[in-house]
């Protein structure tokens, strides 16, 4: 009724339902405002004029006054006109099908933005300009793009960009571009988080890729460095506001935790608490060993006439290393041990450096020199300026790098209680944006498209609305032999896949896309029967999942007898969760007598698809710059398929014809603009075959470009 007074009669159709006779008023009321509705959809040239419908207004007249012949008049004449104009208007406008089940499907390309503080849209644009409208590329002069809000025109914020027709689709299909944004819901990220991240990082040792433990070294080396510089500046300001010695510092807290330890014993002598007797007796022992050596050395060097004694001199160089050595050690573990024990032998090649520096701007003796040369020592001169550099940097580092990109990682991977309400915002902000293109009717496939942290956001929508939706998708039998073939054959993710396996699986799992839209939302709206999954590619770029193991996993409580390093440990973690089904691999594991993609189900009596199947329907590719030296290429990135799968098909690629990694390529992934090659780069290339937006065969093709990496899929070890 609202699109009525929009078309421009100024007639009120309560009115004209209202003023006619019986039946004959109200159907004709009817019949005109869903004319006129209609008429809102026509080009202007064709629309009903107001004029034609003007005598509407004198039947409502005619009839109150009475006046039967001429309101017959104006009947065959309202008639008349609407006949003409819909006649005239059939033959360059054809009528509107508004059954959403039947009309011409659109490819709809969901992509997910990484880490830091991104804008909207940035990101889309980004792959906008890399797969449709590369400004350097001749074949894209014709591609043409608008933007619109989206369906429910809530957020205008984030624009619905469609394209023109796509040049070499089968069906002159069209494109909407969409974006998941979600740098809103992780935003304000705390220095103090982000540290924490790290330490809990450094605790799982240097297990991370090939070629990047040299990375985690560095990390915990400063992190280590970082502790011996709180130390200091710490007791530094003991000893400036209490005005003590630092035998006071270090006597005062070791008596009050031995003397609690010889009243702990006699309470489990008393009580005969044994197991507790044994452990406080070796404390005991061990406090009043490390008592007398203090005394003994006191004794040894009593000083004298201005000089310390030798227990105040040991105690002024070695507290805050002791200090930081325990802390180290609480927040750190183990493996911060393994990197304290390195940062000591940088320090010793430190105060070799201030040995030299006193000796050639001072005149003190060598054996003064020596005993204030260790960096960390509250007697020396050093130790103050590099704690504030040390920190310094660190404050540096968190406000221009950490915390504005790290921060996001670290509020999503660290499971700590106050991020599980930012993880779930983001989870369900993401699911229900792909609900929503699945629900809209519009789409026959989806393609989603993630860079760096997103992949992980991605890879979570994905396998959460999936799991969600599983169990009302259409029955087997109606998915064709392609369901058949892909359930029953043999492939598994820590197999390596032969070329042919790899096309079998893409052509099959793309058809099975095609089956489940053609009984789902390529069907009338009543004949709508079972949820649809239309996602027929996940293209990740730069992928933070290459880091699994170490980013999503913790270390078995229980591990095996061979698992003894920290790296099979995690991969023990990660074959759980995927013989669990909470990490869906490509292919889908195979557990007991289930099928790559269905199960029995006892209760309902049934085979139905299972919540592991989701990369046996969709396909995954994985698109990476290969890391040289640490800053070259992507560090972030790496391949996926020896983690999730060999059937994934990782594309290592380059911004130049020639080869050869670039300074720092993260962010590249749909640069346009990188010399020398620019539009004609391999890494463009990759991403337009990947996205296939005219849904051919490149996606196909790639697997010829794709690269085995060495190591076993699937968290086998």
């Amino acid at each position: 009724m609202r699109r009525a007074k929009a078309g421009g009669t100024g007639t009120d159709d309560r009115d004209v339902d209202g003023g006619g006779e019986g039946g004959h008023g109200r159907a004709l009321a009817r019949s005109l405002s869903a004319l006129k509705a209609a008429d809102a959809y026509l080009p202007q040239r064709t629309r009903i004029q107001d004029a034609t419908l003007s005598p509407i207004a004198d039947i409502r007249e005619g009839d109150r006054c009475g006046i039967g012949p001429s309101r017959l008049v104006f009947r065959a004449e309202v008639v008349f006109n609407l006949i003409f104009s819909f006649a005239h208007s059939s033959r360059d406008f054809p009528m509107l099908n508004i059954d959403s089940g039947v009309e011409h499907k659109r490819t709809a390309v969901l992509v997910v933005h990484g880490i830091g503080s991104q804008r909207a849209l940035e990101t889309v644009r980004g792959v906008i300009r890399g797969v449709w409208r590369n400004k350097g590329n001749p074949d894209d002069k014709e591609n043409k793009l608008w933007t619109h809000p989206e369906k429910s025109g809530v957020d205008i914020d984030l624009t619905v960009m469609t394209t023109s027709e796509v040049p070499g689709s089968a069906d002159k299909r069209v494109v909407d571009f969409h974006e998941l944004y979600w740098a809103h819901l992780i935003s304000e990220t705390k220095a103090v988080a982000v540290l924490l991240w790290l330490y809990e990082l450094c605790r799982k040792g240097p297990v991370m890729r090939t070629g990047l433990n040299a990375l985690w070294w560095a990390v915990s080396i400063f992190l280590c460095l970082m502790n011996l510089s709180f130390a200091v500046l710490a007791l530094r300001g003991v000893l400036l506001f209490s005005e003590t010695s630092a035998q006071n510092i270090l006597i005062a807290p070791f008596l009050l935790l031995l003397c609690s330890v010889v009243f702990g014993l006699y309470v489990a002598l008393r009580w005969q608490a044994l197991r507790l007797v044994l452990w406080l007796a070796v404390f005991c022992v061990a406090g009043f060993a490390a008592g007398l050596g203090y005394l003994w050395l006191e004794g040894a060097f009593p000083g004298g006439n201005g000089v310390l004694d030798g227990a105040e001199v040991l105690t002024l160089i070695g507290l805050p290393t002791l200090d930081a050595l325990l802390a180290t050690y609480l927040v750190m573990g183990q493996q911060g041990l393994r990197a304290f024990w390195r940062t000591l032998a940088v320090s010793l090649l430190v105060s070799l450096a201030f040995i030299w520096a006193d000796q050639h701007w001072y005149d003190r003796s060598l054996a003064e020199t020596v005993l204030r040369a260790w960096p960390w020592g509250l007697n020396s001169p050093w130790s103050a300026p590099i704690a504030f550099g040390v920190i310094g940097i660190y404050l540096a580092a968190n406000g221009a790098f950490l915390q504005p990109y790290l921060g996001d990682a670290a509020r999503y991977f660290r499971g700590s209680p106050a991020n599980v309400a930012v993880r779930r915002a983001i989870r369900k902000e993401a699911v229900d944006t792909l609900a929503r293109l699945h629900d809209s009717g519009r789409y026959d496939r989806i393609v989603v498209v993630a860079h760096s942290l997103g992949t992980v956001v991605a890879y979570d929508m994905l396998r959460a609305y999936f799991s969600r939706i599983c169990n009302e998708l259409p029955p087997i039998t109606l998915l064709g032999q392609e369901f058949l073939d892909v359930d029953g054959a043999p492939w598994q993710p820590e197999k390596m896949a032969t070329h042919e396996e790899k096309v079998e699986l893409r052509r099959k799992a793309r058809q099975l896309i095609a089956n489940i839209a053609d009984v789902t939302v390529r069907r009338p709206v009543e004949q709508r029967h079972f949820k649809s999954w239309l996602v027929t590619d996940f293209v990740t770029l730069g992928s933070a999942l290459s880091h699994a193991y170490f980013l999503m996993c913790e270390e078995a409580k229980e591990p095996d007898a061979a698992e003894k390093t920290g790296h099979e440990r995690l991969r023990a973690d990660f074959r759980r969760r995927v013989e669990e089904r909470e990490f869906p691999t490509c292919p889908p594991k195979r557990l007991q007598q289930d099928g790559l993609l269905a199960f029995d189900n006892p209760r309902k009596k049934i085979r139905q698809i299972h919540h592991g199947a989701l990369f046996g329907l969709t396909r995954w590719t994985n698109i990476y710059f290969p890391i040289e030296q640490i800053f070259w290429g992507d560090a972030i990135g790496g391949p996926l398929a020896p983690i999730f799968g060999r059937h994934i098909v990782d594309l290592p690629v380059s911004t130049k014809l020639a080869g050869g990694a670039d300074f720092f390529t993260h962010t590249a992934y749909w640069n346009v603009d990188r010399k020398p090659d620019t539009w004609k780069a391999p890494h463009l290339a990759a991403l337009r075959d990947a996205v296939d937006l005219s849904d051919g065969t490149p996606t196909i093709d790639l697997i010829g470009r794709g690269e085995d990496a060495p190591g076993e899929a699937g968290g086998n070890s």
